[in-house]
């Protein structure tokens, strides 16, 4: 046997165990944390709609700003939501609706597409006052930012 090779699985259970145990005790619930969000429709014929909207992640809205973007969200209707982003060092601006939810529900990622381009807004539901816009062309990040309220 190679020691070398058997000895870091030793280490990895100690230090999983570890965290769950840290996370336990202090009060957390691995998997409430660790939920993926869910974000679809159903077919709903009574609703104004015709469908309606599931997802589990919870939406923010609201302008976000800092010295270079200004950026405003909000729920446009039933698996629709509208991002609006201006660019202070340019002056340019835009605004797109989309329903693509990713991420999990402690940290929910709401991304906008145009073209090649995707604005990805993700946010921390501990701090509803703090977004990250990460902005990506042809899958290059291109734009990483902290924004806040």
């Amino acid at each position: 046997m190679n020691p070398l090779i058997e000895q870091p699985m030793l280490y990895r259970i100690p230090i999983v165990t570890a965290v769950v145990a840290a996370v336990l005790t202090l009060g957390g619930d691995l998997a409430a944390q660790a939920a993926p969000c869910q974000a679809y429709t159903v077919e709903r014929p009574n609703t104004p709609y015709g469908y309606e909207e599931i997802n589990n992640c919870p939406n923010l809205s609201g302008e976000f700003s800092n010295a270079n973007w200004r950026v405003s969200l909000q729920k446009w209707e039933p698996a629709a939501y509208l991002y609006r982003g201006f660019n202070r060092q340019t002056s340019d601006q835009i605004q797109l609706i989309d329903f693509d939810v990713v991420g999990t529900t402690a940290r929910p990622q709401y991304r906008f597409h145009n073209g090649d381009t995707t604005y990805t807004v993700s946010f921390q539901t501990a701090d509803p006052d703090t977004i990250r816009l990460q902005v990506y062309q042809l899958d290059q990040l291109v734009v990483n930012e902290l924004l806040y309220r």
